[in-house]
């Protein structure tokens, strides 16, 4: 029982030290929100994730970095875009500060 009680009392000290260890945390770069957006159209040829544009065809697999753009920065965070070579369509992703993906669309 004593082992028990230790071993929840740890996972109890453990996880509000990482609840705490986000806080202060600084802004994401430009660089970390161009790989967040690669990363997520990899993600987004697999599942929708519920944003405008559902889930992406199997032409955005081969996305390169050349194809991310940053198009603006925001007070909140970033604006990149993304452009599908073989389509030539493009999507736009809001990546917050903080590096949390608000909202992809497709670009007009």
């Amino acid at each position: 029982m004593k082992i028990i009680l230790q071993t929840l009392a740890f996972v109890v000290f453990f996880g509000q030290s990482a609840a705490f260890a986000h806080e202060g945390h600084n802004d994401i770069t430009r660089e970390t929100a161009i790989n967040i957006a690669i990363k997520s159209v990899q993600q987004l040829t697999f599942k929708d994730f519920g944003y405008e544009v559902g889930k992406l065809d199997k032409s955005w697999k081969s996305l390169s970095k050349n194809d991310v753009n940053i198009s603006d920065v925001l007070d909140t965070g970033f604006i990149i875009s993304a452009t599908n070579s073989t389509t030539q369509k493009v999507i736009y992703f809001e990546i917050a500060k903080n590096g949390k993906v608000r909202g992809v669309k497709y670009g007009s």
